[in-house]
């Protein structure tokens, strides 16, 4: 028991024991940072103050870009956007200064005592308290509907945590966790522990690459998301290029992985697949990095498994309404993700051995990343460019860094034009054409200057504490260098803090909480390395000091809390389980996407040019192996004045290509926006309804010219089949072999076929191609829309057609329905459909004859006078 005593009684004096140079320390930082704020909040409310406000001169010049539609989104914010672009270049100057202000001697003199110490420390703690307070209470103004709650993320993190069982169970096991990752692990379990955690790593690396895997019918999120970065692969792998034929809106990743898709069926699933490795890859990477920077391998798994959870798995697992904010979101997993995940290893593993092949290959890397998607590829280049730069800053005079300054930015830039100049090569080399690279930035700097898609940053948000992070992360950095530190992991803190400060630029545009959730694992990467130096062995016996000490447990406490809101096994094989099978068995249930592939399939070949419009315009080019004949960035980003005019212009000249269009396009006007009403008044007057499947229809224009016309001439008429209800003929329909799903208690009309040489019919799909008719049902008029399909097709749902023979004795194809009827016919032969008051109306047909190994004829067929048939 006096052991125990004693053991206490010597911890707390540890606890509230601290060196002089600890506290001298602490109080120059602190004292930094604060003047820092206080300045960087001084210069923005100046800023304000006096800063012109021409957000309504840059509204009006916007929607000269942007179409009226989208005008909604435009959100001029030029105040902000000089507020953060100061604070970001004066940030770095600010602490170099502060610190330089703030080791003077005069302030080197001051004695700070226990008294000034413990007050000190109570006070950032309590600014951090305030701060969390504020970010997870206060509404985000950006969202004004308290109701809904799936856009109050942060807010709705919080609570979510806080009311679950898990939350208990992370405060019980908190304790015996921190315990280990102070004191690590036992050595005779060691080994068995890591095989648990990376057994565990390596499960939720799975689960999340299979949760990421679709087909074109069951994508998790919004399909215009999947549209604006499938649709460009879908144009790249038909022979188009970027930079020639369309404008590149998310970078020239669909280049990049164009050979990947040439190894495979590419389609939708391969899509998945090739995304959801790419995305696994990249965190793999970011943990690989993890764990060549942190020793202790209890902090690698926690801060991994922090940086899965607030990145991707977090919105899988939380209840509705948040999970229905869930979107796999492409354009950032991998897009936004693959290259930095790359560039961060790669540093690491430079900052820890440098040499001068890794930093060549490095910049090489970072100018790739510029080309695969630039929003993400100018970080990667600009955070190394900014290191090299401040590592050349370590014993060198002025005169020395500026001859390393003028050297570092002749090698980065002739490695940059280089890259470009590479690919330039290689574009021309695959479709013999130049590249041009005034496309490359044209949608960024047109939604840039149009503030398109902004959202005003909110005073109070998670974002202050992230801040925090990176701006702690820059101190130490040069603090390190100022003072002659030959610390690599004070350099790597330096460059994933500004790296971090970069990639939050994402979210500082746009400022909704989904977006700050995709950029954290930079600070959680820092957290990681800022809770590992702390148990470093040559801090010891610092670590059981009250502020040391204070920070372990605060970081592993959201370390091991988000390990516990992780470990939810039920709700993700309940996904996988509904999700895989559909997958493996290519099961659709999506009418309108299964029914437009039927459509293009119908009426175009692999590697035709035909015209989608609809938001899975993507989707159906890839399945169908189609690409567009107008130069477009896809349906859904028809969102400036340029892009809509340029494509209305398209449609209107078009007399080569056929043009597809969705139902709910089609039939409302108003579904996805009201500029469609425009389309339809172009169909109206420059094209014909030629065919269609389900709620899809298929316009040709008036002057369509075939590319590749049929060897074979056919014309057809049709009339009704008895008219005078003759007995002979009646009863070819009756005392015949039935054949599958063919009506027999109704009318019919007969079509009649006149062809230019003998053919052998593999199969018939017929359409009617009218807009609506009128019909009467149980004494009222019924207004029916696009009456019907027949097929002898095997084709469920569908009616048959009946073949007559020359005499009109029998039916040709008695048995059930073939792809391969291998019927021969002479110069004229007939058929038999039910009637549907089509001779009313006398509405056309289209009739798709597939004969002679796969040769199609498209015959339009109009009624004839109705003449006595025996």
């Amino acid at each position: 028991m006096y052991i125990f005593l004693n053991a206490i009684k010597i911890f707390f004096l540890n606890l509230f024991e601290t060196d002089k140079d600890e506290k001298n320390f602490f109080f120059r930082l602190s004292l930094s940072l604060l003047s820092i704020i206080i300045i960087l909040i001084l210069i923005n409310f100046v800023i304000y103050s006096i800063y012109p406000n021409n957000s309504e001169a840059l509204r009006f010049e916007a929607e000269k870009l942007i179409h009226p539609l989208y005008h909604l989104w435009i959100e001029p914010e030029p105040i902000e956007r000089f507020q953060i672009l100061t604070s970001l270049i004066l940030m770095p100057l600010l602490i170099v200064c502060s610190i330089k202000i703030f080791s003077l001697k005069l302030f080197s003199r001051i004695s700070i005592s226990n008294h000034i110490y413990f007050v000190n420390l109570a006070l950032c703690f309590s600014f951090l308290g305030i701060l969390f307070y504020l970010a997870f209470k206060i509404n985000n103004p950006n969202f004004i509907n308290p109701e809904i709650t799936s856009t109050q993320l942060i807010r709705s993190y919080f609570i979510t945590i806080t009311s679950d069982i898990r939350f208990v169970v992370a405060i019980v096991f908190y304790p015996l966790i921190t315990y280990f990752i102070i004191n690590g692990t036992p050595e005779k379990y060691k080994k068995f522990i890591n095989i648990i955690l990376y057994l565990f790593l390596s499960t939720i690396l799975l689960c999340l690459f299979l949760l990421s895997i679709f087909n074109s019918d069951n994508y998790l999120g919004a399909y215009n998301h999947l549209n604006a970065v499938l649709y460009p692969i879908s144009q790249v792998q038909q022979g188009k290029s970027l930079l020639f034929d369309l404008s590149a809106v998310y970078g020239l990743y669909p280049h990049f992985l164009y050979p990947i898709f040439k190894l495979m069926n590419v389609n939708v699933i391969s899509f998945s697949l090739t995304m959801s490795a790419l995305t696994t890859i990249s965190y793999s990477l970011i943990f690989l990095g993890l764990r060549k920077i942190i020793n202790n391998s209890l902090v690698t798994f926690l801060a991994f498994i922090a940086i899965l959870y607030f990145s991707y798995i977090a919105f899988f697992l939380w209840p509705y309404p948040i999970n229905g904010n869930f979107d796999i979101y492409h354009a950032y997993k991998p897009i936004r993700m693959f290259f930095p995940a790359i560039i961060l290893y790669s540093v690491f593993s430079y900052i820890l051995a440098p040499n001068r092949n890794l930093y060549l290959l490095i910049t090489f890397i970072s100018s790739l990343s510029i080309l695969w998607n630039f929003d993400s590829g100018v970080i990667c280049f600009l955070s190394f460019y900014i290191y090299i730069l401040y590592e050349r800053l370590i014993g060198n005079n002025v005169r020395g860094f500026t001859q390393d300054f003028i050297k570092h930015t002749f090698i980065s830039s002739v490695i940059l034009a280089l890259t470009i100049l590479l690919f330039s090569c290689f574009t021309y080399f695959v479709s013999n054409s130049i590249p041009d690279w005034s496309l490359f930035l044209q949608y960024p700097i047109i939604f840039s200057s149009a503030h398109y898609f902004s959202l005003p940053l909110p005073l109070f948000n998670a974002w202050n504490l992230i801040f925090l992070v990176y701006l702690y992360g820059i101190y130490i950095g040069f603090h390190s260098i100022l003072f002659g530190k030959k610390d690599a992991i004070d350099r790597i803190v330096f460059f994933v803090a500004i790296f971090g400060v970069g990639i939050s630029t994402y979210y500082l545009n746009r400022s909704h909480d989904s977006n700050l959730f995709a950029t954290l694992y930079p600070s959680f990467i820092l957290l990681a390395i800022f809770l590992s130096k702390l148990l470093n062995k040559n801090n010891r016996a610092h670590l059981f000091q009250i502020k040391n000490l204070s920070i372990v447990m605060m970081i592993s406490f959201i370390f091991v809390l988000t390990l516990f809101q992780t470990i939810q096994p039920n709700k993700i094989i309940n996904i996988l389980s509904k999700r895989i099978p559909d997958i493996i068995n290519s099961k659709l249930s999506n009418q309108i996407i299964s029914d437009g592939i039927s459509l293009v399939n119908f009426n175009a070949q692999p590697n035709d040019q035909v015209a989608i419009i609809s938001e899975y315009d993507g989707i159906i080019h890839l399945e169908t192996k189609t690409s567009a004949p107008f130069s477009s960035p896809g349906t859904d980003l028809h969102q400036t004045h340029v892009a809509w005019d340029t494509f209305k212009n398209s449609l209107t000249n078009n007399r080569l290509h056929k043009v597809f269009i969705s139902g709910d396009v089609y039939k409302s006007g108003k579904t996805p926006d009201l500029r469609y009403v425009e389309i339809m008044k172009i169909f109206g007057e420059h094209y014909y309804l030629d065919d269609w499947v389900g709620d899809w229809r298929m316009f040709i224009s008036k002057k369509y010219k075939p590319v590749t016309p049929s060897n074979i001439n056919a014309s057809a008429s049709y009339s009704k089949f008895c008219p005078n209800n003759s007995l002979g003929c009646n009863n070819t329909v009756k005392n015949f072999n039935s054949i599958e799903n063919f009506p027999k208690n109704t009318k019919f009309i007969k079509i009649d076929f006149n062809l230019s040489a003998p053919i052998t019919v593999q199969s018939i799909m017929l359409h009617v191609i009218m807009n609506k008719h009128i019909i009467m049902e149980n004494y009222k008029f019924i207004e029916k829309q696009y009456a019907g399909t027949s097929t002898t097709l095997p084709i469920q749902g569908l009616d048959n057609i009946g073949i007559l023979n020359n005499e009109y004795k029998k039916f040709v194809n008695t048995d059930e329905r073939s792809n391969q009827l291998g019927y021969k016919v002479n110069q004229k032969f007939s058929i038999l459909v039910p009637e549907n008051n089509y001779m009313d109306i006398c509405t056309v047909f289209k009739v798709e004859l597939t004969y002679n190994n796969n040769n199609k004829i498209n015959v339009r067929v109009p009624c004839k006078t109705i003449g006595k048939q025996e």
